[in-house]
């Protein structure tokens, strides 16, 4: 009862609120069935072992989802103004749909490339959920509870992601073709969900409208065209802010592709084990911790909870090491659980931390901003990380460079590193800048 009332028990919301919450983890409990199936790890490891893609394929998929986010400002003027659950209903529908195109497609070049579209545009439609739920959140939730709400949903996702994938890897191991009807039933179930996010009713979402409205004529006013850069050069703190989130997402996002191909490929582990160390083991320990990093974060500002989390992925970066380098199950079974922990927190923190500096009236764009930076950073790391691993030959004006295997994983740790300096330096002068204003 305790992690199901933890789940889909309600914090201390109005009634209101509650019937929106409610609904919003139906949709969760139904539509996440059709993300799991998009995730970097399910979908990496069928690439590999059905349709034997090259590893660079391998990469594109499992950063899908940040060259998604490179739509992100797109989606968030196309919603500005706008009432946002219809917006994210539409968005959701078209996410349904590409699920059709990766479940039907043939096991050849060609099904290859339809297989990357599907899931790339799959991605690109959820980047535009995900930056405009995120003033659906601002605006329902309050502050003091928002993390610990929030958290509830993020609980749900994970939970399902973890049963999908525990019910998928044995039939898979059995008779991996069945994964086009793995494909349909997850279109099904997932329209039950967007059903359900029709009924999500925003808090205040008129006096928002007017407020995005306004924020436009002062844009348009003041000749204003690329509000990404204002931003940045306006709020040196959320610039800072934003340049420590690269390095950390460069060292994290740099790990994914290689560890499937180390996994699935090199390896040569079943599709239990490789989704077991892909996906199981992450999800399971993010759906336990989510709750402990939900209430933390409702305390602290978000620089705060970075120093705190940093050091967590920095651990599982270390982790991941060693089992490359000894080639060891456990260890990287022990290290994927170590990264979940991490990932619970770090999903709060990257769907909630831009609300620790952002006006009111450019939730939006802030949210953009932070989607757009980690859908750069994505991209960058998912080609950066498999080339480092695999090496590459034959690229014009590039000598031919054979890899560095398990060391890329060291290297990311070092970038780790870095990032969790920098963001205990920067929380340590922002509480010499609050004292001194005390004092003043």
């Amino acid at each position: 009862m305790g992690l199901l009332g933890g789940i889909f028990g309600s914090p201390k919301l109005q009634p209101e609120q509650k019937r929106s919450l409610k609904h919003e983890q139906v949709t969760d409990l139904t539509y996440s069935v059709a993300l799991a199936m998009l995730e970097g790890g399910f979908v990496g490891v069928i690439a590999d072992k059905i349709y034997a893609v090259p590893a660079f394929v391998i990469a594109i998929l499992t950063s899908a989802a940040f060259f998604g986010s490179l739509s992100s400002y797109f989606w968030a003027r196309l919603a500005n103004a706008r009432p946002k659950v219809p917006v994210i209903v539409i968005l959701q529908f078209l996410v349904v749909g590409c699920l059709l195109v990766v479940a039907t497609a043939p096991r050849n070049t060609a099904g290859s490339v339809l297989l990357v579209f599907g899931v790339v545009c799959a991605r690109t439609l959820t980047a535009g959920v995900i930056t405009i739920r995120s003033v659906v959140w601002s605006l329902n939730y309050p502050r003091d509870v928002r993390a610990r709400t929030t958290g509830r949903l993020q609980m749900v996702t994970s939970l399902v992601m973890v049963l999908t994938t525990v019910i998928a890897a044995p039939i898979l191991d059995t008779n991996p073709m069945t994964f086009r009807w793995m494909y349909v039933v997850a279109m099904l179930l997932a329209l039950l969900g967007v059903m359900a996010f029709t009924r999500v009713n925003v808090a205040g979402e008129r006096r928002q409208r007017v407020r995005e409205r306004h924020s436009i004529k002062v844009a348009r006013s003041s000749k204003t065209r690329f509000r990404f850069f204002q931003i940045l050069r306006r709020d040196k703190q959320f610039a800072r802010y934003q340049a420590y989130q690269f390095l950390n997402g460069i060292s994290n996002l740099s790990i994914e592709a290689p560890l499937i191909y180390l996994v699935s490929r090199e390896l040569q582990a079943s599709y239990t084990e490789s989704l077991t160390i892909l996906m199981i083991l992450p999800f399971f320990f993010s759906t336990l911790t989510i709750p402990l990093w939900a209430r933390y974060l409702d305390r602290v500002h978000i620089t705060h909870f970075r120093t705190r989390i940093s050091g967590v992925w920095v651990l599982s970066q270390l982790l991941i090491w060693l089992g490359a380098m000894f080639q060891n199950f456990i260890l990287l079974g022990v290290a994927r659980s170590v990264q979940g922990v991490a990932r619970s927190g770090g999903s709060l923190g990257w769907q909630l931390g831009h609300n620790d500096f952002a006006p009111r009236d450019k939730l939006s764009d802030y949210m953009s901003v932070h989607v757009t930076l980690t859908g750069i950073r994505g991209a960058i790391a998912a080609v950066l990380g498999i080339g480092l691993y695999v090496g590459w030959s034959g690229i014009v004006w590039l000598p031919d460079f054979p890899g560095i295997k398990a060391q890329l994983f060291l290297v990311c740790m070092v970038i780790g590193v870095i990032s969790w300096i920098g963001f205990i330096r920067m929380h340590q002068d922002m509480k010499r800048e609050q004292a001194r204003s005390r004092a003043g």
